[in-house]
């Protein structure tokens, strides 16, 4: 038996290379996003956990052309959310409820802007789907110039 989590993380396990994940504080913060997905993750808890501060964290996750660290959260938590809604008995109030969203309005502009798609179209996408989505033009919160 594999459990969800295991079978997310090994879906998304090219996304420190995608991500342009490339230094150790990068990947240790991506590794803790993606194993702590249901909980609410503040920025100022992930670095007292990986021993910096939080603008140290900051820095250096959206460091290198990779994505900020609240756009790394969103996406572990789309991904989470792909897979949560794969199950037909899994609705999209409940998704949000379990990955503690603020409500499902706020899952659903989450949804939108990491992946592209509404979330009735994640179950589709997958995890995999919504990092190759993501990728595609939705890691920076500003455009490049």
């Amino acid at each position: 038996r594999v459990t969800l989590t295991a079978r997310r993380r090994a879906e998304m396990a090219d996304a420190p290379r995608v991500l342009r994940l490339t230094e150790p504080l990068q990947r240790q913060a991506w590794e803790l996003v993606v194993r702590e997905v249901e909980q609410p993750l503040r920025t100022a808890e992930l670095a007292r956990r990986l021993h910096v501060s939080r603008e140290h964290l900051s820095r250096q996750v959206g460091a290198g052309g990779a994505p900020n660290l609240k756009r790394m959260i969103d996406l572990a938590r789309t991904a989470a959310a792909a897979q949560l809604l794969a199950n037909p008995e899994c609705t999209i109030a409940m998704a949000a409820r379990v990955l503690k969203f603020a409500s499902p309005g706020h899952f659903g502009a989450t949804v939108k802007r990491i992946a592209g798609v509404a979330p009735g179209a994640l179950a589709a996408l997958g995890p995999r789907g919504v990092l190759g989505n993501f990728v595609r033009g939705r890691t920076r919160s500003r455009p490049e110039e």
